[in-house]
């Protein structure tokens, strides 16, 4: 499984911008075909071309699937001579340009680009230099980061929780109970380390299992909201040790909309881009005829691997929010 950063497309209406309601058409028309638009930056001896490869998925085809690769020159000793070789890692990256979305998922392969923002960029100065020449107006392709503060956001939306999931630590104990012993000489109002040691079992045996989650809370009474209680030895407990693993707690509500906040806003996890997981080998399937162990892929395979896709940006919708270009 890889990670993949969540990002989302803004189009920035310029005065005099030509059929700016196509906007998402003309996206589509950049990204129709592998020669559409080329991505590159710099000139003359600075200058680098981004291979990439499109794939339209047959069922939802204003979903892109995208791998761009990003020529490096490595330095390689044979023979005590040292020499220099290219290498083309690349990364994936999905874009959701269905009606009035605006969905990017950029893979992190530190291989092929040192940050997400990178490609994004890449992608945002490229696209918007195209959309300008033919029809003056531009796009940024920004993070979408995870709500500043667990308490902040369970507050705002108090009367619509349904439901909180905590998720599993990807930390070692080791590393956890140091973060705990910061956290106590803090002195926050939360804090509360009774029960860490039996819920960390459980939760590094959730971890072993594969599961994402280790405790899902509801309350008792149907058709209620679940209050945060302060005065909770569990809740406390719970909410501690997420902030010491440095893991977003999930606030579901009863409409089903999801909200992953961390535990303190003054972290520096506050502008932590959300990110999500997914199968990269499934995504090969969609540009090689061969899998990993040489058998072909077929297309109930490509079939399979387009409803995950479907699925998985399903879950990450971000919808029109485009700036609108107002005459003084």
């Amino acid at each position: 499984m890889a990670k993949f950063a969540q990002y989302f497309i803004q189009f920035n209406q310029e005065g005099g911008s030509y059929d700016w309601e196509k906007r998402q058409e003309h996206l589509g028309e950049l990204l129709a075909e592998d020669d559409s638009i080329k991505f590159e930056e710099g000139e003359s001896t600075q200058h680098r071309e981004y291979k990439h490869r499109v794939y339209h998925l047959s069922s939802a085809p204003d979903i892109i699937v995208m791998r761009l690769a990003n020529d490096k020159d490595m330095s390689h000793e044979k023979d005590f001579h040292e020499m220099i070789i290219k290498d083309e890692p690349s990364c994936f990256l999905i874009v959701d340009n269905r009606a009035n979305m605006r969905s990017v998922a950029i893979q992190y392969r530190k291989k092929a680009f040192n940050r997400t923002a990178q490609v994004a960029n890449i992608l945002e100065y490229q696209l918007s230099q195209a959309l300008y020449s033919k029809h003056c107006y531009t796009l940024e392709i920004k993070p979408d980061y995870y709500p500043e503060d667990l308490f902040e956001a369970w507050t705002s939306l108090q009367q619509h929780i349904a439901a909180v999931r905590f998720g599993v630590p990807e930390m070692t104990e080791e590393e956890i109970l140091k973060n705990v012993e910061i956290l106590k000489a803090k002195g926050k109002d939360y804090f509360d380390d009774s029960l860490m040691g039996p819920i960390l079992q459980m939760a590094f045996e959730a971890r072993r299992a594969n599961y994402k989650q280790f405790v899902t809370l509801t309350p008792e009474q149907k058709k209620v909201a679940l209050f945060l209680d302060k005065n909770s030895a569990y809740m406390r407990n719970m909410i501690s040790i997420s902030a010491a693993a440095d893991i977003p707690v999930e606030l579901i509500t009863t409409d089903g909309a999801s909200f992953k906040c961390y535990v303190d806003a003054e972290s520096e996890n506050a502008e932590k881009i959300i990110h999500r997981e997914f199968n990269t080998e499934l995504l090969e399937y969609l540009f090689e005829a061969k899998k990993k162990d040489g058998k072909d892929v077929t297309e109930d395979d490509r079939k399979n691997v387009e409803e995950h896709i479907v699925e998985f940006m399903n879950a990450m919708p971000h919808e029109d929010k485009d700036q609108l270009f107002e005459a003084a």
